[in-house]
């Protein structure tokens, strides 16, 4: 007798299958862990390499020349917001052309109804579920900010003899609440979703030897 379903199982309630697809997978939370981690990792890892990188020559510049201080101070305060939103749209178009290894994305187009054909993933499109992933990830990204303000200051302050592991836990701190609002958005708002004219949706990887002229084989161009 099979045991009670796992939340990793849980049907994605956001919408129903699309009725003309016999061959969609119905998004759960371990289908959004996959994608999540898939375009998490390289964002983090990159734009942080990007940032030390720049603000490193930025204060070389500033105690080598005669570059005013004033000028690179913006830049060295909010550079790392830029290249993570340039950054994440990059990863985000790597995510939705990635064949993982049990399903892919696809934009389907008539929402996923009747006679939906694949799309190209293009650059608009893809700047349109980045676009969806950042604003909504900024909003809950404050509204899990204030919420775990206290417990954060608490943890935070555990460490406050040493300035140095203390950075280091304000930073794992911060970069784990980033991800959990990361993975919430991508499962709950990005996985069978409708933007515009397309939705993104689940399908199986497409056979070898699939039959040109199927709509896994053969993406439709709008």
């Amino acid at each position: 007798m099979p045991g009670p379903p796992s939340i990793f199982d849980t049907p994605h309630a956001a919408s129903a299958a699309p009725s003309s697809l016999s061959n969609y997978i119905q998004p759960n939370l371990g289908h959004g862990l996959r994608i999540w981690w898939a375009f998490f990792w390289p964002t983090t890892v990159i734009s942080a390499v990007l940032t030390i990188a720049a603000n490193s020559y930025l204060k070389f510049l500033y105690e080598n020349s005669n570059v005013s201080g004033s000028l690179l101070r913006p830049i060295l305060k909010y550079d790392v917001y830029i290249f993570s939103y340039v950054v994440a749209f990059f990863a985000m178009y790597y995510i939705l052309r990635k064949n993982f290894r049990h399903f892919r994305i696809g934009l389907l187009t008539h929402r996923g109804g009747e006679g939906s054909e694949i799309l190209e993933t293009t650059l608009l499109r893809t700047a349109r579920v980045w676009w969806t992933y950042s604003w909504r990830s900024f909003i809950y990204g404050l509204i899990a900010a204030f919420v775990t303000a206290i417990p954060r200051g608490v943890l935070v302050g555990l460490f406050g003899r040493n300035r140095g592991l203390e950075s280091l836990v304000a930073v794992l701190v911060s970069t784990a609440l980033s991800g959990a609002v990361g993975l919430f958005v991508v499962y709950s708002n990005i996985l069978d979703e409708d933007f515009g004219d397309f939705r993104v949706c689940l399908l199986p990887r497409p056979e070898p030897n699939a039959v040109p002229g199927t709509p896994a084989a053969n993406p439709a161009v709008s």
